[in-house]
């Protein structure tokens, strides 16, 4: 999920590439920390429409867990408080506490209080992440 369009592969079939990248999402208004509420709307509606027309296709695979191995949401195990530093499997709900973090965050929080990164690949990457188990119904994110 870095610097091109966003890939998904599933396990035995061709990769699905969504006209999303995390940089067009950092361009489009989420380059700079903390995130406006505004700039995380703009951002959930661009990945929505990016995702919303191969999330059938994404459904006919069964797949229960996406694994990301992007060095983006490195942060997200300490915000949650994980001390696991190897493979970590994350739930919905983990990640859904995560986003709203960045959400408070953007709100107006201070972003020290809820200990999230001043990263905004980071808070690009969860929302991205938050949107696909949302949408295609994933219920469990492992991170590598």
């Amino acid at each position: 999920m870095d610097q091109s369009h966003i890939s998904l592969q599933p396990a035995e079939a061709e990769a699905i590439v969504l006209p999303l990248s995390l940089d067009g999402l950092l361009e489009a208004g989420l380059q700079n920390f903390p995130p406006s509420e505004l700039a995380l709307e703009r951002a959930i509606a661009l990945t929505e429409d990016a995702l919303m027309p191969q999330v059938a296709a994404l459904r006919s695979y069964p797949l229960e867990v996406l694994i990301a191995a992007d060095e983006a949401l490195a942060a997200l195990p300490s915000l949650l408080g994980c001390t696991d530093t190897g493979s970590l499997q994350l739930g919905i709900d983990d990640v859904e506490r995560g986003f709203n973090q960045v959400a408070q965050v953007a709100a107006g929080m201070p972003a020290h209080a809820v200990g999230l990164p001043a990263q905004p690949r980071f808070v690009a990457a969860l929302l991205v992440v938050r949107e696909l188990m949302h949408h295609v119904g994933w219920k469990q994110l492992q991170l590598r």
